[in-house]
């Protein structure tokens, strides 16, 4: 029986060189367990994901980074709904990893699937880590988006800097020092332009019409584990948001550095907010990301993020166990 479907991404960072060494590696750790399927765009996920619930696939590994995780994660809640989700393995295939990292799998893909079919092997039960979904509702696309991260403002500008020079540590590197660099010199142009949005958090709204950024996420650890987040939002009921206007980073940069590792609190002001929530609704939005997959408009669009349904991770760490 094949209890196990991989869906791969051939343009992944780690995939890019040696797609058909991998998918051979895989086989073999996995035997007849399971179905090795390279997806080379969005467009061949779903007749994929349609063959895997037919034959009744009860884990989901996904190689490509967390772009890819988005597209996958989508296409299944849009064909079956919210209940009809497997145990999702994600493996550490892209530029951006932030999921994976989160619940633990930190190792490389082919040493994270040996030791996910020495368990299943041994008839263990798979332990898991339970995370929500975001379901983003954007006015200009026909369907709802799931992921677990929603980024806008500063953070967004900068991922569009990131793959326009070609990701990786070495631009990472380079990108993240110009933006200190600027935030010094207390720059409000290029990354740090302001957004002129109208936000509201639970139908309320903030009377505030410029932000910096927007965070949403139901994960506890942003990219490079930082860890940001004020609240620990319930999977399924409610997200974190961060959001941040200008005023805030002129008289509090000092204490961004330590807020990356434990976080900060909202401010008085509102300038600053840091909590779990569950409804955002952004208006004159014109550009976002999700888990890594870009969304850009020509014309402004409203956003409606809520929680979406909650997933089960494979994670060494995990806080239960499940059997398949």
């Amino acid at each position: 029986m094949k209890s196990i479907g991989i869906i791969l991404n051939p343009s992944a960072r780690i995939n890019r060189k040696k797609t058909a060494d991998i998918i051979e590696e895989l086989k073999d750790i996995f035997g007849g367990s399971a179905i090795v399927c390279p997806t080379s765009d969005r467009t061949e996920i779903p007749g994929v994901i349609k063959d895997f619930h037919k034959k009744g696939i009860k884990l989901l590994l996904i190689s490509g980074g967390d772009g890819t995780i988005c597209n996958v994660l989508t296409s299944y809640i849009g064909l079956f709904g919210q209940d009809q989700l497997p145990i999702i393995v994600p493996l550490m295939g892209g530029t951006i990893n932030m999921i994976g990292a989160d619940v633990g799998l930190r190792e490389n893909q082919l040493s994270v699937c040996r030791k996910l079919n020495e368990i299943i092997n041994n008839k263990e039960k798979i332990p898991i880590t339970e995370r929500g979904l975001l379901e983003v509702n954007d006015k200009n696309l026909s369907q709802s988006n799931y992921g677990f991260t929603w980024i806008d403002g500063l953070l967004y500008r900068f991922m569009l800097d990131y793959y326009t020079k070609g990701a990786g540590v070495q631009v990472a590197s380079m990108l993240a020092i110009r933006t200190i660099l600027m935030s010094l010199a207390n720059s409000e142009s290029g990354i740090f332009k302001q957004m002129d949005s109208s936000v509201r958090i639970e139908n309320r709204e903030l009377p505030n019409k410029k932000h910096i950024f927007i965070i949403s996420s139901c994960l506890k650890r942003f990219v490079f584990g930082f860890n940001i987040f004020n609240d620990q939002p319930k999977p399924g009921i409610s997200f974190n948001t961060i959001y941040m206007r200008e005023p805030y980073l002129k008289k509090s940069r000092h204490k961004i550095p330590l807020g990356l590792y434990k976080g900060l609190k909202s401010d008085d002001s509102g300038d600053f907010i840091n909590q779990a929530v569950k409804n955002l609704r952004i208006e004159r939005n014109k550009g976002y990301i999700i888990d890594g997959e870009i969304y850009e408009h020509d014309q402004e669009t409203e956003i409606i993020i809520n929680p979406g349904p909650k997933v089960n991770i494979y994670s060494p760490r995990g806080e239960k166990e499940l059997s398949i």
